[in-house]
């Protein structure tokens, strides 16, 4: 899908870009609403316009299967020759790449990390290099795209907490660095949010599904009738995904409610699948430490308090929450203090459960 109105997005993110870097920024949001897509525009089309010149650095963990430091260090870098490594710095200069996939080392100082009498702190080469960049001109911009995915590597501490701390260096520290850190694990923004070394370091930006003025220009520009429009914003809301699941379906010349009627009752089997289970198979979360049982009347109880409502306070933390926001059923936003469901499908499917349950 070709990126559409997020001119207000744009607008926030080039602010903060545009004065001095002091706090870490979180992007979260529900999943599949737009985050990736969001930043991937400001580096590819904005920021290349923009007077003042950038070195943006997008570090993108999705996908990886990082169990170690030093899997975590392979993408953050890029192991290069001298001559290699002088070329890459030139054209970072020259502003020859739109933003860059990871941060350029030469090998020698690639094992030093590693294997060196004295082991040199690659978290320092970071620093050092993103400082001569400033010192040419350049502002550094460095964003990582699902961050969390290192949050349970231990070396003697908790990796994510060096990461932290390199970021807070950066920022509000020496001011050389902007950073952005992308996310849609609901629960990893909560632990962040509350964390103690990150107060007064970090702010969080609420990346959300579209709304009703933003859906009804955009599949009215597609072709869709006013009954279509209707249609697809009572069963998927804003969900990028899923516009782009109507789009399709509208293009192959589909008719419109047999679809999403489609995608409901599929949605309703998946979610089955994941409430049913709980009957046979003792399902465990961890919490604080502790794996702790979910249980599925508990789960019910929940889930019946978006019989009537579709968003709920959040109160912490309980073993069915967290059984459904790790299996994206709900989406919990604790800077805003709330729950909700993942997607309007989402919502739909519970209620429709809910009676099938007898809830």
């Amino acid at each position: 899908m070709e990126f559409y109105n997020r001119e207000k997005e744009l607008r926030d993110l080039l602010n903060m870009i545009n004065q001095d870097p002091n706090l870490i920024t979180f992007i979260y949001g529900p999943i599949n609403s737009g985050k990736t897509v969001l930043m991937y525009h400001l580096v590819n089309e904005i920021l290349p316009k923009q007077e003042e010149k950038y070195a943006t650095f997008y570090i993108n963990l999705r996908g990886y299967s990082i169990t170690k430091q030093e899997e975590f260090l392979k993408v953050l870098f890029e192991v290069c020759d001298e001559d290699s490594f002088k070329k890459k710095f030139d054209g970072i200069l020259k502003g020859l790449e739109k933003y860059h996939k990871a941060i350029p080392v030469i090998r020698r100082i690639w094992r030093e990390f590693f294997y060196g009498e004295k082991s040199f702190d690659a978290f320092k080469h970071v620093e050092d290099f993103l400082q001569e960049l400033n010192d040419k001109g350049l502002k550094p911009i460095i964003i990582f795209d699902e961050l969390q995915v290192i949050k349970d590597i231990k070396i003697n501490e908790l990796l994510i907490y060096r990461v932290f701390n390199l970021f807070i260096r950066l920022t509000k520290e020496l001011k050389l660095c902007h950073v952005f850190a992308i996310t849609s694990d609901s629960t990893f923004i909560e632990k962040i949010y509350n964390e103690a070394m990150l107060q007064d370091r970090a702010k969080y930006y609420l990346v959300d599904d579209f709304d009703r003025e933003i859906v009804e220009n955009l599949l009215r520009d597609k072709g869709f009738s006013d009954e279509e429009i209707n249609l697809v914003w009572n069963y998927f809301g804003g969900k990028p995904i899923y516009l782009v699941e109507a789009i399709q379906s509208k293009n192959m010349g589909k008719n419109i409610k047999e679809e999403v009627e489609r995608m409901l009752k599929l949605r309703e089997v998946q979610i089955r699948d994941r409430i049913e289970v709980l009957k046979f198979v003792e399902k465990h979360v961890r919490i604080e430490g502790k794996e702790i049982v979910v249980d599925r009347n508990r789960l019910l109880n929940l889930l019946s308090r978006f019989k009537h409502e579709e968003i709920i306070p959040y109160e912490g933390i309980s073993p069915e929450l967290l059984y459904l926001i790790e299996n994206n059923i709900l989406f919990l936003d604790p800077v805003n203090n709330i729950v909700k469901p993942q997607s309007k499908l989402n919502l739909l499917a519970i209620r429709n459960l809910l009676k099938e349950f007898n809830v």
